[in-house]
């Protein structure tokens, strides 16, 4: 192992971890701006300059996460030229002991031949037997090293591992990363939109997202025992002890959980489901069995339908491209209700999925099937 080459690595593993040192410190500037903005009262003004804030402090953690990235390629670089200097080592260390090994066995038979036969004197004898004593000793020391050198081995192949294991979750941290990115300029950019930059049209759209919320709280109280009934006396409830995902969660995952801190409408409203990406037109379908309590449009929730279940439970589908159905009808458990779309506040087309318990929102994860 050339030493300069170990050299050259030790340094880019030093400017690497010196650089990361301060990103993380210019992350911690902007963690606490971002504390401080949330602390003021709510405005278009306070809304954008929370979201700038944001977005910086997002892009130099995608900027971070690289660095980490390339600091753990470089210690495995590191690591890989180690690796082959101590399996040098450990062969070498194999190769003396087999040499003693054949000593010993040419010195055993030597000393039978001779103790059988006498064909040398008593003191002959004895030197044999101390030169075979130092060869076992020779042994000894060898299979010391040999059992160090291995150990030497397994350590640098076990951090080797869990090295790799870290650039997967890096990887994987990477990406939720560029998509947080994503989401909070798309927010920004619909906020822009949506208020013309505007402290009215901000106090307007506030205004309107908080009469959407009481519209849906106040109706889903009104027609969950009613539909539920007749759900049982049509002996249509079915089993809704597990709730069936309304897309395919394989493929793109989900963008937004249930109370999502990194949500970046919070400040707004509460993130009360959980976001599913989907290409737009991609067919939504029933969570369970039940009646389409309504088929609306709002200003936060765009095109969405709402599905009274037995048991106290109720399912919203929104930001939908395109509705199939209408109120008051029965949808089996699968049917096609509608369509993945991007309308109301949304930022790319994904289908904001929500599941109610006697009218609450509750974490929709604890209700359905594993994927």
């Amino acid at each position: 192992m050339a030493q300069e080459d170990v050299g050259v690595l030790n340094r880019q593993i030093a400017e690497r971890k010196g650089s990361i040192e301060q990103i993380n410190k210019r992350i911690g500037e902007y963690q606490k701006k971002i504390e401080a903005v949330q602390r003021e009262k709510a405005s278009l003004q306070v809304e954008l300059e929370l979201l700038d804030n944001r977005i910086a402090k997002t892009e130099l953690e995608i900027t971070e996460t690289k660095e980490q990235i390339g600091l753990i390629n470089t210690e495995l670089s590191l690591l890989q030229k180690q690796l082959m200097q101590l399996q040098r080592n450990l062969e070498e260390h194999k190769r003396l002991m087999m040499g003693v090994l054949q000593k010993i066995q040419t010195k055993d038979q030597n000393l039978a031949i001779e103790a059988l036969f006498g064909s040398k004197s008593l003191s002959e004898l004895f030197d044999e037997v101390q030169s075979l004593e130092t060869i076992n000793a020779d042994l000894k020391d060898a299979l010391e090293k040999t059992k160090r050198a291995k150990a030497a081995v397994e350590e640098k192949q076990e951090i080797q591992e869990g090295k790799k294991k870290t650039m997967e979750e890096l990887e994987g941290a990477l990406a939720a990363e560029k998509t947080r990115l994503e989401e909070e300029i798309g927010a920004q950019s619909l906020l822009v939109a949506q208020t013309q930059r505007s402290e009215d049209a901000f106090r307007t759209l506030v205004r309107e997202l908080r009469e959407e919320q009481s519209f849906i709280n106040n109706q889903i109280s009104a027609l969950q025992q009613r539909l539920e009934d007749r759900l049982i006396a049509n002996d249509q409830a079915g089993d809704v002890s597990a709730l069936s995902w309304p897309i395919d969660p394989s493929a793109r995952g989900i963008s937004s959980g249930f109370h999502d801190p990194t949500y970046p409408f919070r400040r707004l409203f509460e993130h009360s489901g959980v976001d599913l990406p989907a290409p737009t037109g991609t067919p939504i379908r029933a969570a369970a069995s039940g009646y389409v309590a309504w088929a609306r449009k709002g200003r936060q929730y765009g095109n969405y339908v709402m599905v009274i279940h037995a048991n106290g439970l109720a399912t919203l589908y929104a930001h939908m491209s395109r509705v199939d159905v209408t109120a008051d009808q029965f949808v089996q458990r699968g049917s096609v209700i509608g369509a993945v779309g991007n309308t109301g506040l949304s930022t790319g087309p994904h289908v904001h999925f929500e599941v109610r318990k006697n009218g609450i929102p509750v974490n929709p994860i604890n209700y359905l099937t594993s994927r």
